[in-house]
């Protein structure tokens, strides 16, 4: 993890996102690693360590995120941001179908092909973790 990010502003993140990812919604009590400050904005895309430009993010969206802003649209072929959860709100772009997430964006869209947040495996987890009462 990036070393410039001091424990002050991490423990901040990380109480703003109610430890949960601001990606996908995975509790932090139920991952197996700590979930981590990803920086909306990667670094070397000029974006800053600040409160502003951080999201809480399990392991796997900020590894499949990386240091992408956006991908294209696969309904649209356009270029499109991935969601900011410093701008936007989380249930004006997806919502739940089960386990599933669902895109009601174009942003949502790209967003969850990227960080592959529906991919059968994590759709498993989700359903698992719902049964448990460990993802509300």
């Amino acid at each position: 993890m990036p070393t410039d990010i001091s424990a002050e502003l991490r423990k901040l993140v990380t109480e703003r996102a109610n430890h949960r990812c601001e990606y996908c919604l995975l509790p932090e009590k139920a991952s197996l690693h700590k979930h981590e400050p990803d920086h909306i904005v990667p670094r070397q895309h000029g974006g800053e360590s600040a409160e502003a430009n951080l999201a809480l993010s399990c392991l796997r969206c900020n590894r499949y995120k990386g240091p992408n802003i956006g991908s294209y649209d696969p309904e649209t072929g356009e270029l499109t941001p991935f969601f900011n959860p410093r701008q936007q709100s989380w249930s004006e772009h997806f919502k739940f179908d089960g386990a599933e997430i669902l895109a009601l964006t174009a942003v949502a869209r790209v967003t969850l092909k990227i960080l592959r947040i529906n991919d059968d495996s994590r759709i498993r987890e989700r359903e698992q973790l719902q049964k448990a009462g460990l993802f509300d």
